[in-house]
């Protein structure tokens, strides 16, 4: 008896652990598989940013490397930043990857505003809406904005 039902526990463990991963990798094989987003929506407690990004995905395997997408905004500038999907698909990080600047480089506005924005927009985000042409993230905790309600909407291109 006791071992049928350290079998059974061991069993609905499993079943658990498996159904987690299964939805953060599809959460995940979704932003992927899309390519480039559109961000329809960049807001600070309503008011929405005057400039949105475009984010282009590449493919990657969340389990043996950290998942890089482009930060692109209207002027060809551009800024890395580390994506993944956490806590059974139910929360997203956003992370900016800063380029280290080399002396004599001249300075791109454009990549400078897109580095500048990736970086406030980092953070921890629930995920509140994820299907195959939609996603919506929000947070309080945005590195340039702790405290207020920022909302991220992407949309499929």
């Amino acid at each position: 008896m006791k071992k049928s039902i350290l079998v059974l526990s061991v069993a609905a463990v499993v079943i658990l652990v498996v159904a987690a991963c299964s939805k953060t990798n599809q959460r995940t094989k979704r932003l992927i598989k899309a390519g480039e987003w559109t961000v329809t929506e960049l807001s600070v407690d309503g008011t929405n940013e005057a400039e949105l990004p475009k984010w282009d995905i590449t493919d990657c395997d969340p389990y043996e490397a950290v998942c890089i997408g482009k930060w692109e905004n209207e002027e060809g500038g551009h800024a890395d930043f580390a994506w993944q999907f956490n806590n059974n698909g139910d929360s997203f990080i956003i992370s900016h990857q800063a380029e280290e600047e080399h002396e004599g480089e001249e300075h791109d506005h454009a990549a400078e505003e897109a580095a500048e924005q990736a970086y406030n927009f980092s953070g921890t985000y629930t995920v509140d809406e994820h299907s195959k042409t939609k996603m919506k993230f929000t947070t309080t905790s945005a590195v340039g904005f702790p405290g207020q309600s920022v909302v991220i909407v992407i949309e499929k291109k």
